[in-house]
């Protein structure tokens, strides 16, 4: 059930540690990738580390903590994502650039964190939607973002595009590069996006 603003996220969990567990989001992606493919359902996810593990507060303990009785269990939204005539799934966030520097720049968030950065303060794993931050903005006005970027403080920003999604279809120049929860998949042009609300569940 997609979280309604003001409520606590998850449920206490003590079913032991799930047999499949994630440091990281692009090993959550790939993991749903494979169980898309060949349609079967996705069990439950540990995760210990990533994106969604820190909007999830970051909790420590690693799988010590999934086996023990402060384990939280959640539903997340996820993306189905084809570039081109590939497809994808994007667990915290995805961006879109040719460099950090120059050019547009388009990221789109499950996730309000991309590491350090909190790229997304609205966003959460399970509203049932994505957040999207996009702008081409000059060097010095980028230098301006990044300096806020741990905190949030770069929103608003009369220079960036910033909506909430639930699909998104666009097309980029030639050389644009996706990177996939922190991961280049290669270059695109045709991006098609969609918000697959209460996808997996997770344990943290």
């Amino acid at each position: 059930m997609v979280i309604r603003s003001g409520s606590e996220w998850g449920t206490q969990y003590d079913g032991g540690c799930p047999t499949r567990v994630a440091e990281t989001d692009r090993e959550i992606g790939k993991f749903v990738e494979d169980c898309w493919n060949i349609e079967v359902d996705v069990p439950l996810i540990g995760v210990i580390g990533g994106d969604i593990w820190r909007a999830a507060g970051s909790p420590q303990g690693g799988v010590s903590r999934l086996d023990g009785n402060t384990a939280r269990k959640a539903t997340i939204d996820l993306g189905e994502l084809w570039l081109d005539d590939q497809r994808h799934v994007v667990v915290a966030h995805t961006v879109f650039l040719k460099s950090w520097w120059r050019g547009p720049v388009t990221a789109i968030m499950n996730s309000e964190w991309r590491r350090t950065w909190r790229v997304a303060p609205r966003a959460h794993p399970n509203d049932g939607w994505f957040d999207l931050v996009a702008g081409d903005l000059t060097v010095h006005q980028r230098w301006l973002a990044w300096q806020r970027l741990k905190s949030g403080d770069h929103l608003p920003n009369s220079h960036l595009e910033s909506r909430r999604i639930k699909e998104l279809t666009r097309k980029f120049p030639t050389g644009t590069r996706a990177l996939v929860d922190g991961v280049s998949v290669g270059e695109c042009e045709q991006v098609t996006l969609r918000v697959v609300s209460d996808a997996i569940s997770i344990v943290y």
